[in-house]
């Protein structure tokens, strides 16, 4: 019987590989930092690499696999499986469907990683399904995915959920799309880290600076760290982040009403004690009474597994799987 499932999730900064059940367990993964960022064909082959070094590991065949599950950064084509121009890996119109499914055969199942996070969640995050969620990650970058009455939004082309992208801070820093004030480009942890280094290059940020490890690059985990030791500069920074992702999801929520908004990535969960409150305070006073109403934001309990538990969901709700 086919009882396992391949899940691949590709990212800006690592590539994430698993063996799950049928109960959407990992029983093993491994995890790699991207190579050779710009292409994606160095990228494809590592993926195939560690996917063949975990069936290895498993003693699994062809007939044991239900189907894989992959997620990619978007935006992506979905019905093409098309990377149409990833800010953060630099991917630009590259099949990515065609070529996985070359490398690593079988049913294989495509859909921009955030979407398949917000899967993940979905199925696996509560002990309840809830039918109107958005799921948002904060990480090298900020994306999302979101659910409608317990269906997907993709939008014409498979772009939905871009919710990166939504400007925020018009006129501000520039965003690896090219627009400015992005979400993406002033509240993601890689824009975080960009304003300490920046504190740091102005001779400021010395309590940050403190927290960084000799020859270790000055992250948005540092800044975490200097602002629970009450450094007023890192809690400016981190005040700023969460200020503008509560607006973002302030909009979201007065578009979308849904029942749960849910966070994870990196950053989000690094700093999850510093923005959770400053997120909900903002979002509870820029959205309608009516759209407040039992309304839930909360970090993700699937921690850095939530897209490989989405992949598993994918390939679980496919009609043809196990077939």
């Amino acid at each position: 019987m086919r009882n396992f499932i391949i899940a691949v999730d590709i990212g800006g900064s690592k590539v994430l590989c698993g063996v799950l059940n049928r109960n959407g367990e990992v029983l093993m993964h491994s995890r790699e930092t991207t190579c050779a960022a710009g292409h994606p064909q160095a990228v494809i082959e590592q993926t195939e690499r560690m996917v063949e070094e975990l069936k290895l590991a498993m003693g699994l065949k062809k007939k044991d696999i239900m189907g894989t599950g992959v997620g990619v950064p978007g935006p992506l084509d979905y019905q093409a499986g098309i990377v149409e121009e990833s800010p953060n890996l630099r991917w630009l119109k590259y099949p990515v469907r065609e070529e996985l499914s070359k490398r690593l055969g079988g049913k294989l199942l495509l859909d921009k990683d955030t979407n398949v996070a917000a899967w993940g969640e979905y199925y696996y995050g509560s002990n309840r399904k809830y039918r109107h969620l958005i799921y948002i990650t904060v990480s090298t970058g900020v994306g999302g995915g979101i659910i409608v009455d317990g269906r997907l939004l993709h939008g014409l082309n498979g772009g939905g959920g871009e919710i990166g992208h939504m400007v925020v801070a018009p006129g501000g820093s520039r965003c690896g799309c090219g627009r400015r004030g992005c979400l993406e480009a002033v509240a993601s942890g890689t824009a975080i880290a960009r304003e300490a280094n920046a504190l740091i290059a102005r001779g400021k940020g010395d309590m940050i600076l403190a927290n960084v490890g000799p020859g270790q690059p000055v992250s948005a985990r540092e800044a975490g760290q200097a602002a629970r030791q009450g450094d007023e500069e890192a809690l400016r920074l981190i005040d700023q982040a969460g200020h503008y992702l509560g607006m973002g999801i302030a909009n979201l929520v007065n578009i979308f009403n849904p029942e749960k908004v849910v966070l994870g990535g990196g950053a989000a969960l690094g700093l999850h004690d510093l923005l959770l409150p400053i997120i909900q305070n903002e979002v509870i006073n820029n959205v309608f009474s009516l759209h407040r109403r039992d309304l839930k934001i909360e970090m993700t309990r699937l921690g850095d597994d939530i897209v490989l538990a989405g992949c598993a969901a994918m390939v679980l709700n496919n009609p043809a799987a196990g077939k």
